[in-house]
């Protein structure tokens, strides 16, 4: 099984989130998928006690709007987390090959505040195309998305639509390489967290859309 979740920005749900922590303690989690947004402000002090409950676990994290400015000490003070930025990173679940592309995700148009420090569309599209060659270069037995931002506009109901463009893209709609399942963050106020686009299964794992972590399983008929 794994379990996902974003948006936490400790200390904020800080609370909330480590209750929904001890309702998963009698479940088999495989793997613990972070989507970004892990701390308000990037402090990353306030993931102290996060990186502390989930030590038990396998955690693959990627960076949010809000953790990017702090990549490094993350790096540095949580090592056993793998961190995720534009990479590719493969582990064995249950003796199956799941192979996880990590991003912080594509916008359709950058916000007032990235535009204004040098972001432009260009850099989203580059990062688009190379998120695709990963995905095309996988050989496992599932494929897993892992972003920040909204790669399809599916989940981000609830949100305002003039919006849309500046939380994620139509990033699934385009690619030629798909994964089985893709995971996001962002959209708070999301009131689809589950859809299937394009044959991939999408899940917003943020937390104050769910108000809980999320679990799934990659192969539902064979509960793994």
């Amino acid at each position: 099984m794994i379990a996902a979740a974003s948006d936490i920005h400790s200390p904020r749900y800080l609370n909330e989130f480590l209750a929904s922590l001890h309702k998963l303690s009698n479940l088999s989690i495989d793997l613990f998928l972070l989507a970004g947004d892990l701390t308000d402000k990037g402090e990353v002090k306030f993931f102290d006690p996060i990186y502390s409950f989930l030590e038990k676990f396998k955690v693959i994290s990627v960076f949010g709007n809000e953790d990017v400015a702090s990549k490094e000490r993350y790096k540095r003070f949580f090592p056993d987390v793998v961190w995720l930025d534009d990479e590719v990173v493969e582990v064995k679940v249950k003796g199956k090959r799941v192979a996880i592309v990590g991003s912080e995700g594509v916008l359709e148009r950058p916000t007032l505040w990235q535009a204004s420090r040098g972001v432009n569309e260009e850099f989203y599209r580059k990062r688009e195309k190379n998120i695709e060659e990963l995905l095309c270069g996988l050989d496992a037995d599932y494929k897993i998305l892992l972003t920040h931002y909204l790669p399809t506009y599916e989940t981000a109901y609830g949100e305002r639509k003039d919006i849309y463009p500046e939380l994620g893209s139509r990033l699934l709609e385009r690619i030629s390489c798909l994964p089985n399942v893709a995971v996001h963050g962002h959209a708070h106020k999301s009131k689809v967290v589950f859809k299937i686009v394009r044959g991939v299964r999408v899940y917003n794992v943020a937390f104050p859309a769910n108000k809980r972590v999320v679990t799934f399983d990659l192969d539902p008929l064979l509960g793994f």
